[in-house]
């Protein structure tokens, strides 16, 4: 006889306080549940349910065996969670959004370890903007994003980190002269900036410092603009991660005050995630350095 089995049935009766009400819950007939508990007794040795004019009722016998039944049915509970969360992670697929600079530093360690890990999990990686990827999260488009902390958002956000932002020039810039860039100084230059709605972080900075107007080019791609920052077109604010995976010839100092991203997971809701999406969460918060 399946014990687990039985002691959902006892629960259940008592809980209900009638054969007919559990019954009905547990999808049993009432004539078979009556049997099951018939056959639990014999197998214990022991009376289990009394009937009263309220209903069933444990017999005092029982009453002595309930916190242990309890803690096995909650025992099973976390045991069969386990098990749906296992087979979750070993198949399924996942669609991140993702920046240019984490599909090129976070996203390569992560799926390397899925790949190692759990095979059978595809991941869909969608590179995009900020805005993008929030329109994604609420639409349903996308399981997670690793993005900034949103503003004002819908979503739920995990950090993960704090990237400094940074000036990008030319070696040979003037720039290189200072430790620490001074933020009225980046209207002396023409400025090679992303488009707002994908880097909400570089163009908030310019923004604060009404420097917005001295943008001269604008690019949808981190590296399209550090691209033309090494041609000599101009000087960009750009994330500190973006350049660790672009060698060539540009340099960069902090800004003067410093400024950073918070930059972390998205998702439309944490209480809702798949087991999938909970593992890569984890992974990342604790991985990601």
């Amino acid at each position: 006889m399946n014990t687990f089995k039985m002691v959902k049935v006892f629960l259940t009766s008592i809980d209900c306080g009638s054969f007919t009400k559990a019954a009905e819950f547990l999808g049993y007939t009432q004539s078979n549940l009556t049997q099951m508990m018939k056959a639990f007794e014999d197998e214990l040795g022991i009376p289990l349910l009394i009937k009263t004019k309220r209903g069933v009722e444990p017999t005092s016998e029982a009453t002595l065996l309930i916190p242990a039944m309890r803690a096995m049915a909650a025992q099973e509970e976390r045991f069969l969670q386990e098990a749906d969360e296992i087979r979750g992670l070993h198949r399924g697929s996942i669609r991140i959004g993702s920046y240019v600079s984490t599909s090129s530093t976070w996203l390569p360690q992560v799926i390397g370890h899925y790949q190692s890990t759990f095979p059978e999990v595809e991941f869909n990686i969608v590179e995009s903007g900020q805005e993008e990827m929030l329109r994604g999260l609420l639409a349903g488009d996308l399981d997670l994003a690793l993005m900034s902390a949103p503003e004002n958002s819908e979503v739920d956000f995990i950090p993960v980190l704090e990237d400094p932002m940074v000036v990008v020039f030319r070696p040979d810039h003037a720039l290189g002269a200072y430790d620490y860039v001074p933020l009225e100084k980046l209207q002396d230059y023409p400025l090679i900036m992303t488009y707002r709605e994908y880097d909400t972080d570089a163009n908030n900075i310019l923004l604060s410092a009404g420097l917005d107007t001295s943008v001269k080019y604008r690019s949808k791609d981190d590296f399209a603009v550090l691209s033309m920052v090494q041609h000599g077109l101009g000087i960009s604010i750009l994330p500190e991660l973006t350049l660790e995976r672009f060698p060539g010839s540009y340099d960069y100092r902090m800004l003067d005050p410093e400024f950073y991203r918070s930059l972390g997971i998205g998702i439309r809701s944490i209480k809702e995630a798949g087991p999938l999406a909970r593992s890569v969460i984890s992974y990342i918060k604790d991985n990601i350095r």
